[in-house]
């Protein structure tokens, strides 16, 4: 009788450890699906996502950009190569006139290339977008491509970036 006392008791054990891998294993499989929008209860009871809403106004606006000046860099950089390259020149004081005549012409191509490449001031147009959230917030997103949306669309907000739901 004994024994049969311990053959239940092995087997209840096995049964439990059985359950539980099958409960981790479906936890698991299940941990891997993608999620949807984080939905929530409205006071009217709608349910919408987190981050959507309806669209406000949409309006074009431009955004100052400070320019880039590599005109200095670069002049540095052409006076560093034409020494370089008038040290190879004569001997004596031949070498140090090339090294002089070769810094200074290299600083002035260097500083023209370096205004070649920069970038001026100005302006770039981008779209500001007024959306009001399915909580009954309102958010403000300035964004640079357009948002091919229009006041009444229903849209969602992802990476500072409005698109159409």
């Amino acid at each position: 009788m004994h024994i049969k006392t311990q053959e239940v008791v092995v087997k209840s054990r096995s049964f439990k450890f059985g359950a539980v891998a099958a409960v981790l294993i479906a936890v698991a499989a299940l941990s891997g699906c993608q999620t949807q929008p984080t939905t929530y209860q409205t006071q009217y009871g709608y349910r919408g996502c987190q981050n959507c809403g309806v669209v406000q106004q949409v309006q074009q606006i431009y955004i100052q950009q400070q320019g880039s000046n590599n005109s200095g860099l670069g002049t540095v950089i052409g006076a560093v190569a034409g020494g370089l390259l008038g040290s190879t020149i004569g001997h004596g004081r031949g070498n140090t006139a090339a090294i002089v005549g070769g810094a200074v012409v290299g600083g002035v191509v260097g500083n023209k290339v370096g205004q070649a490449n920069s970038q001026p001031a100005g302006t770039t147009p981008a779209w500001q977008v007024v959306v009001r959230m399915d909580n009954g917030q309102y958010a403000t997103v300035t964004q640079g491509p357009n948002p091919g949306v229009r006041p009444g669309d229903y849209v969602v907000i992802s990476n500072n970036q409005v698109y159409p739901r």
